[in-house]
């Protein structure tokens, strides 16, 4: 699967930085299963490895892995944030549980590529997110403004709740929540022409709950809302929802 070359990909990485560095990194890992969309403004879920790595420096630099995001953070730094970041999104096409959507044009599966510049500072969290597809599936680019803020309950369970919206390109929204001609021949959807805008809004929330010395549970929440054009679309509005949930959990380990 290509998630999982996305997470040995974080170990390459994560091996190249450790042999430049004066000192090992603190490592966290994860593995576990979440509840996704079977699609992007699906109205059906499926089930879906989780895996989440987190590495960090004394110099401040990381590598963090979670879901289908990857970020490297470059610069050595206790409060600005700047580096890579890849985002997968998984393929749409006839295996679809939505019989219509399936009859649609197959969207192969692709890699956002791009880069990230943020800050943390006094538990607060903000970054923006710019990234365009590298795969020659989507051919579209994103943006996406990111905002967090991280609470310690008490020494052995911590959260973090985050707000963010993204916007994408005409190319992106054709891809995923256009429908053309042929298309709407095919499926009975009705023709749409979708175009660049804000295409989401929502939240996130993550509980941390580290007992014991090395293992630990830790759980996340995300829903979001389609907005605009993504969410005026047959594909969303006639036969999708447009309200957006993942609901995970995994067993963590630290060393």
């Amino acid at each position: 699967m290509k998630i999982v070359k996305m997470f040995l990909l974080a170990f390459v990485v994560l091996f190249t930085l450790t042999a430049s560095a004066q000192a090992g990194p603190k490592i966290a890992m994860g593995l576990g299963v979440a509840a996704v969309p079977d699609y992007e403004g699906s109205d059906d879920m499926e089930a879906a490895p989780l895996l989440f790595l987190d590495a960090q420096w004394d110099n401040y630099m990381s590598v963090n892995v979670l879901g289908n995001k990857l970020k490297v953070n470059l610069v050595p730094n206790p409060v600005f944030k700047a580096g890579l970041i890849t985002e997968y999104i998984a393929e749409r096409d006839d295996d679809v549980d939505n019989r219509q959507v399936g009859l649609l044009p197959e969207v192969d599966a692709s890699f956002m590529v791009g880069g990230f510049a943020g800050f943390e500072k006094n538990n607060w969290d903000a970054s923006l997110e710019a990234m365009g597809d590298a795969s020659d599936s989507n051919d579209g680019a994103i943006v996406r403004l990111n905002l967090g803020y991280a609470y310690a309950i008490n020494k052995d369970l911590k959260t973090r709740f985050g707000v963010f919206s993204t916007w994408a390109d005409d190319d992106y929204m054709a891809s995923y929540f256009g429908v053309d001609a042929a298309g709407s021949a095919a499926s009975g959807l009705r023709e749409y022409e979708a175009e660049s805008g804000i295409k989401d809004a929502g939240l996130n929330l993550t509980l941390d709950y580290t007992p014991w010395q090395n293992w630990g549970i830790m759980g996340l929440v995300t829903f979001k809302t389609m907005m605009g054009d993504a969410d005026d679309s047959p594909i969303v509005d006639d036969v999708g929802n447009g309200t957006q949930a993942i609901v995970g959990m995994m067993v963590t380990y630290r060393f």
